[in-house]
């Protein structure tokens, strides 16, 4: 699981969400650890079950109003028990309130940050909630090759020198987009989304046998890269003598597992004369169709069965 502290939040989005720390600076190394947040309205009036202490504490305006409403010893002591807990990461003021003096006192003797930005509520979430979930998102680095074909994110995969990376060349060529070549980085979102980018030094770049490494931002153009794209195929490379069982028709559907995703999978044989950018792009298509609910081989089965059907009723 990918680490995210207090410190780095604010170091990373104080800018974009105009994060300023007013109390707690001892609690900066404390973790965040879900890429939830949560208003602690009803813990202030007393409702403590179910409370989710390990989220990021938002006060917006219902909260601040409640808490002012109480007095100055029973804010002190709701504060207490809302953010004492080991877990808190930290709390939020939102449209730059004015923290009460209890804020201050137990925010400090708790050493757990207290942040005030100018957004609204609903401003802070849509973005907080974006970065929490990139930063915080399931990761595996995988071999093999990413490439965005016809706007599909296509993961090519397959033992080494099988010719993963003379595909993604040629499909470059082609007008393709390479995302990434020898390991891709891949990231499960929200609403089980993969994502796949390349990382460190070897982005935008590609070794080929013989060759070397090569710059495909540089020879081809920025038009033929991507930083990063959605995985939605997987394409198994095998060598042709090692292929166990070809699909003919293509009326089984496979799929690969990847982080917990579920994710359509084809095995592509590989022999001398078959040019593979043409399959991978026609896969490309063929997906793309069945996304959208048109599967040609349960299509074509049908219309043979009809025409099987009409000929035995003669």
């Amino acid at each position: 699981m990918p680490v995210l502290t207090v410190g780095t939040l604010i170091e990373e989005k104080a800018e974009d969400l105009k994060l300023t720390l007013i109390a707690g600076s001892g609690g900066l190394k404390r973790r965040i650890t879900v890429p939830d947040t949560n208003r602690p309205g009803l813990a202030f009036a007393g409702y403590f079950a179910h409370l989710p202490y390990e989220r990021v504490q938002i006060i917006g305006i219902a909260e601040h109003t409640f808490l002012t409403s109480l007095s100055y010893e029973k804010q002190c002591e709701m504060l207490t028990k809302v953010f004492s807990p080991a877990q808190v990461p930290c709390c939020i003021i939102t449209r730059s309130f004015e923290p009460l003096k209890s804020m201050l006192e137990v925010f400090n003797k708790l050493n757990v940050p207290l942040i005030s930005t100018p957004l609204s509520t609903a401003q802070l979430l849509g973005d907080l909630l974006f970065y929490l979930d990139e930063k915080l998102a399931p990761m595996q680095k995988v071999h093999g090759v990413l490439c965005n074909v016809y706007g599909l994110g296509v993961f090519i995969r397959g033992k080494s020198g099988v010719g993963k990376s003379e595909c993604a060349l040629e499909l470059v060529k082609r007008g393709h987009m390479l995302v990434s070549d020898d390991i891709v980085e891949i990231t499960k979102r929200y609403g089980r989304i993969l994502m796949g980018k390349a990382t460190g030094v070897v982005k935008h770049h590609m070794e080929l046998r013989g060759v070397g490494v090569i710059d495909i931002r540089n020879m081809f153009g920025i038009a033929n890269i991507l930083d990063e794209s959605q995985i939605e195929l997987v394409i198994n490379l095998v060598h042709w003598n090692e292929a166990d069982k070809v699909e003919r028709l293509g009326l089984n559907e496979n799929f690969a597992n990847i982080l917990g995703v579920k994710v359509p999978e084809i095995t592509v044989p590989v022999a001398p004369g078959r040019n593979l950018a043409i399959i991978v792009e026609t896969a490309s298509l063929n997906q793309r169709l069945k996304n959208r609910g048109y599967f040609a081989a349960v299509e074509m089965n049908k219309k043979l069965l009809e025409e099987i059907k009409s000929k035995n009723e003669e």
